[in-house]
């Protein structure tokens, strides 16, 4: 950790500078969407939504490398905000800023500049103020802090990336680093904060042409594990993928920065359990139809998947079908095609697809189609059986 504090030093000297900067430039996205349906009253209603974000960078005049990058918020966030997909989540009817000065906020903020840190050494990338770390989602998930992150630094054949930040009255810092020798791939992150300690190694081998084997080990501060094991034999059976694993953990396994299931529900957008167990899945491709399989004992899960690209009256459909069976759950069925149409020469491009489920005796259907105008414009339309029908218009540009 010594020397990952003397390189974290240099770093910091970089925001003594205050190089001045000329080069200026704009960019963002605005996106607009509008929504014709049925609302809770079966009445028909038309309803609308906007995003907007604005990032400023800034380069440094007379060829120094440094960038300044400035990402700003909109007068209100919830008339500029995105979703994790990148949809615009603010109302369209709300009222911009009443005359006068306007009051743009500064979302983050850093340096940027990749070289190196003496003539003749490797070049590598430091940032300086607002970063994100999710090096790892095991320890190393720290998401958005302020501090400083340099990356890239090779050793040999290792290269590593650090980190010092700042959470609250806490100065996490850490290592990641991944490299391959003699054949086997290695990484690893130790992440410190005060006195506590987190730690993950991992390393992947192929054993023979077609197979390969990996382990991941992840510690807390008290020293309450994590482990992944998974084997992939790629063509073992002629035509056949395999993928073999097994899992295990401490329930009370608890680092300071991580991404996972909160309280083993798998219906939350983390990334990994808790739960101990194996899984297996296979696919292969057999006479056109792609066919996937996997089990997972821990969760009693089980999916099914064929699908395959047939043409039909001149024109190429997708089909698949998916089955999904779990304890005490009834199963569910999926049937879904898809084509695009350019028969109408007004309309080329025209998706259209659509969607039957059944889980027990509950059945919906769904029909849609989507196309993008010459103008940019995507519109849709939409009909979902225990939803009625939809329209959507809608147009994204970035800048």
């Amino acid at each position: 950790m010594k020397r990952v504090a003397a390189i974290v030093s240099a770093a910091l000297v970089l925001s003594l500078a205050a190089p001045a900067f000329a080069a200026v430039d704009v960019g963002g996205k605005l996106a607009t969407e509008f929504k014709l349906g049925q609302n809770a009253s079966d009445e028909w209603e038309l309803t609308g939504v906007t995003g907007l974000e604005l990032e400023t960078k800034i380069s440094a005049e007379g060829g120094n490398p440094v960038k300044a990058v400035i990402q700003l918020t909109p007068w209100e966030l919830k008339s500029g905000s995105f979703d994790d997909d990148g949809n615009p989540t603010g109302d369209f009817g709300a009222a911009h800023p009443a005359a006068g000065p306007v009051t743009i906020g500064i979302d983050k903020a850093w340096l940027e500049t990749t070289g190196a840190y003496w003539h003749g050494g490797p070049a590598v990338r430091t940032r300086i103020g607002d970063v994100n770390i999710e090096w790892d989602q095991f320890v190393g998930h720290l998401a958005d802090k302020r501090g400083v992150t340099v990356e890239g630094i090779a050793a040999g054949p290792v290269t590593a990336d650090v980190f010092y930040t700042w959470d609250g009255a806490s100065r996490p810092m850490g290592i990641a680093a991944r490299g391959n020798v003699e054949g086997v791939d290695l990484k690893g992150m130790v992440v410190r904060r005060g006195n506590e300690s987190n730690l993950t190694v991992g390393a992947g081998l192929q054993v023979m042409p077609g197979i390969d084997l990996s382990a991941q080990l992840a510690l807390d501060n008290d020293r309450r594990h994590l482990y992944r094991l998974e084997a992939t034999a790629d063509n073992l059976l002629e035509g056949i993928k395999l993928t073999v694993g097994y899992r295990g953990a401490d329930d009370a396994f608890a680092p300071m920065y991580t991404n996972r299931w909160e309280d083993n529900d798998p219906t939350k957008d983390e990334l990994y359990d808790l739960l101990d167990g194996f899984n297996i899945a296979a696919e292969t491709v057999q006479s056109g139809f792609r066919i996937k399989g996997d089990y997972d004992d821990p969760t009693g899960e089980a999916n099914l998947s064929v699908s395959r690209d047939v043409e039909l009256a001149g024109l190429v459909v997708s089909g698949e079908y998916n089955a999904k069976f779990q304890r005490e759950v009834e199963t569910k069925h999926t049937l879904k095609a898809s084509t695009n149409l350019n028969v109408i020469p007004q309309l080329q491009g025209l998706a259209v697809s659509g969607k039957v489920t059944l889980q027990g005796e509950n059945l919906t259907y769904e029909a849609g189609a989507d196309y993008v105008a010459p103008n940019g414009i995507n519109l849709g339309a939409k009909y979902v059986s225990d939803e009625g029908v939809s329209a959507t218009a809608g147009v994204t540009v970035e800048f």
